[in-house]
């Protein structure tokens, strides 16, 4: 039975949500402000804490804003759109710092860098769906498999926008070029908006021979598109590539070609900022660049560098890597190489040096717990560590500073504004003084 009651939000936490207590347990409400009075109702009760929605603001803080998308609170891709900017950023690095604190670690120097909140993202991911035999297109929902229909996202460029729209009326057009299709994955060029490509994502491939039956080109020329790849979620590695399936990102003096599938940061504002944090300070002895994706932080300091390397399981990503330094004149300049394999493996056998300068940007979860223990046992002159994921930086950032780093910088990069994410980039050095651990002992 669904209860109702009254809660004082205490904070936001990680994942967006506001924390209140009620009766002895943590009750977790979304789309809730710091200090906001709210009659709330119960949607899921465990022994230690509640899951609730409001049904009354009593008492509104004047950190709320009414959130600019006619979409907010059904797609579950924004969290935070009811906060004012500077909200959301003051609540994010609070975030952080908790994380940390959870962990031991005390570091409160922290830079927050603001970016656009808006027209941000080059990167979207939509997903097929049917609800009462319709054809429904769009986001899902907050913790939630269903599908919302969504036309435009504020989060996205007015060309990106375009670009699924055209998708949207070919689909509805005919909708049973529709059937086996599970999602679609737009990038769009960072300094090029209006050049797109697709990905999209079949059931298997069965999905794959049914959709080059339904005129794909026609689709490429009716959306503008530069180019897709229709892969197959199960059943093997067979795909489909219409067009030429490539967009390019600007850095400075540098080209960075990327295909369909393989990651490039997805904020076209903190691409000169993200890559600067990490930027050596002087001339570095070696580079080893772990998860290297296409080479955003391999290439641009490969002068800077008596060699590079660069390390990445995903084949699509490497081969992009390599086209980017061959494009650079870097691969054939003998100090660039890159390495296709797990980083977790590659760092099994590979010999750390004292004048190394290491570079991770795993995906969310963090760093293998392997590749974190060879990390703290390696004699490295700096690591950089970029994450998405808070709790498990604040998780790895402890065995980090347990084995003798120190944090020596830390910078709060709101690269996905409107939701709950955002990026860190540390960077870590041998213990000068004390650790940034307090005087408790290290759980059992």
């Amino acid at each position: 039975m669904m209860k109702r009651f009254e809660v004082e939000i205490e904070k936001i936490v990680a994942g967006g949500d506001g924390l209140a207590r009620h009766e002895g347990r943590v009750v977790f409400v979304p789309g809730t402000v710091r200090g906001e009075r709210h009659q709330v109702e119960t949607v899921l009760e465990k022994k230690d804490f509640i899951r609730a929605r409001s049904v009354a603001l009593l008492e509104p803080s004047a950190q709320r804003r009414e959130a600019p998308c006619p979409y907010y609170g059904r797609c579950g891709g924004c969290s935070l759109m009811h906060l004012s900017p500077a909200a959301a950023l003051e609540t994010k690095r609070d975030i952080l710092l908790e994380s940390l604190a959870r962990q031991r670690i005390s570091y409160d120097a922290v830079v927050a860098t603001p970016f656009p909140e808006t027209g941000y993202r080059t990167r979207i991911r939509l997903h097929f769906s049917r609800s009462a035999g319709e054809l429904v297109m769009g986001f899902r929902g907050r913790a939630s498999h269903d599908v919302h229909d969504i036309e435009h996202c504020l989060l996205a460029s007015e060309p990106l926008n375009a670009t699924w729209r055209a998708i949207r009326s070919w689909f509805h057009e005919d909708p049973t070029r529709a059937r086996g299709l599970k999602s679609i994955e737009l990038q769009e060029s960072s300094h090029q908006p209006g050049r797109v490509i697709a990905r999209f994502l079949v059931q298997s491939k069965h999905g794959i021979r049914e959709f080059e039956k339904r005129g794909p080109r026609e689709l490429l020329e009716h959306a503008g598109l530069q180019g897709f790849i229709v892969e197959a979620e199960r059943g093997g590695r067979r795909e489909l590539r219409v067009g030429s399936p490539v967009v390019e990102h600007r850095l400075g003096e540098l080209m960075f070609r990327q295909t369909a599938g393989s990651f490039f940061q997805a904020n076209r504002f903190a691409l000169d900022r993200l890559v600067q944090i990490v930027a050596p300070k002087s001339a570095v002895a070696r580079w080893i660049d772990l998860y290297c994706g296409v080479g955003l932080f391999s290439l641009p300091f490969a002068s800077a560098a008596g060699e590079v390397i660069g390390v990445e399981s995903a084949s699509r990503s490497l081969s992009d890597a390599r086209a980017n330094a061959n494009a650079a004149g870097q691969q054939n300049a003998g100090n660039v190489r890159f390495i296709q394999q797990d980083a977790a493996t590659f760092s099994e056998t590979f010999s750390f040096k004292r004048d190394d300068v290491v570079v991770v940007d795993p995906p969310r979860g963090g760093l293998p717990r392997a590749l974190c223990e060879r990390l703290r046992a390696s004699p490295v002159e700096r690591l950089h560590y970029v994450s998405c994921d808070i709790p498990a930086f604040a998780r790895d950032a402890r065995m980090l500073v347990e084995s003798g780093f120190e944090i020596d910088a830390l910078e709060l990069l709101d690269l996905f504004p409107n939701t709950h994410h955002f990026e860190t980039v540390a960077t870590f050095i041998p213990r000068r003084g004390l650790s940034g651990l307090d005087s408790v002992p290290p759980e059992s």
